[in-house]
């Protein structure tokens, strides 16, 4: 893993004229590979600028490296998001909860009427869904996890890597996208077993009323908040499949470059 220590000596002399005593300089963890041309990419705390720099310690201008630019950018963003949001997703308990939702309901089937069968159902392939899609939220953090340990051990990324990692971004936001929109579309028919459930609680059974409440009070429902939550989410899956130069921040990306102009 690359850090300010272990870069040459010739980087670290060449970097000097570009930033400021008061800031802390420091290396993106490998260098990145781009068409046979080998760039170091570096940040300047507190600043937000960003600079590239070949292997020979020559700074590049900015029209020569607008669109590595956006490729380190965003493989660094991915990582942070996939850190940030997708191991937080992992580490959850959402995987254990939905199990027990699951039991719940099984135990739940035989005390309902027949005429509930088709809500009942709609119940059980939510909290299923919900299951999936968190199946591949684990998958996809584990898969970027390894591409980001294999480029830290080899100090080396490629624009592959940039392109698998930003479809663990899309992948990732997807299976959340699916997991909400599912919530969202079958209120009604969770509602439906909720009535039922806390109608008859007492023939049904405290304890299995009082499980399903938990359930039924934080999943997703049509309020304007959780609507946006989900309409955030699709946009975000959009917006991963543009082109980078298309991304709303590509601007920005350019803006806090300080290779020379």
């Amino acid at each position: 893993m690359l850090n300010m220590g272990n870069i040459p000596e010739h980087i670290r002399t060449s970097l000097k004229k570009f930033y400021k005593q008061n800031e802390k300089p420091d290396v993106f963890p490998s260098k990145f590979q781009i068409n046979g041309e080998y760039y170091y990419y570096f940040t300047f705390a507190p600043a937000k600028e960003q600079l590239i720099m070949k292997e020979d310690g020559t700074v590049p201008y900015f029209h020569e490296i607008k669109r590595e630019a956006l490729i380190f950018n965003n493989y660094n963003i991915s990582i942070e998001s996939l850190i940030a949001v997708g191991g937080k997703w992992v580490k959850s308990d959402k995987r254990k909860n939905y199990e027990q939702l699951l039991n719940i309901l099984k135990d739940l089937k035989k005390k309902l009427p027949t005429d509930l069968n088709s809500s009942y159902n709609s119940y059980v392939m939510t909290a299923e869904k919900i299951l999936e899609e968190q199946s591949n939220i684990e998958m996809t953090v584990q898969k970027a996890t390894e591409i980001w340990d294999r480029t830290n051990h080899e100090e080396l990324a490629t624009e592959q890597d940039q392109i698998d990692m930003r479809q663990c971004i899309v992948d990732l936001s997807r299976a959340a996208y699916r997991q909400n929109e599912i919530q969202l579309r079958t209120e009604k028919e969770r509602e439906i077993i909720w009535n039922y459930v806390s109608s008859n609680k007492w023939s049904i059974g405290l304890g299995l009323y009082l499980n399903l409440k938990k359930y039924q009070k934080n999943m997703m429902k049509k309020t304007p908040e959780n609507i946006r939550e989900a309409e955030e989410t699709g946009k975000m899956v959009l917006g991963e499949d543009l082109p980078l130069e298309k991304h709303e921040n590509a601007a920005q990306v350019w803006k806090q470059l300080r290779n020379p102009r």
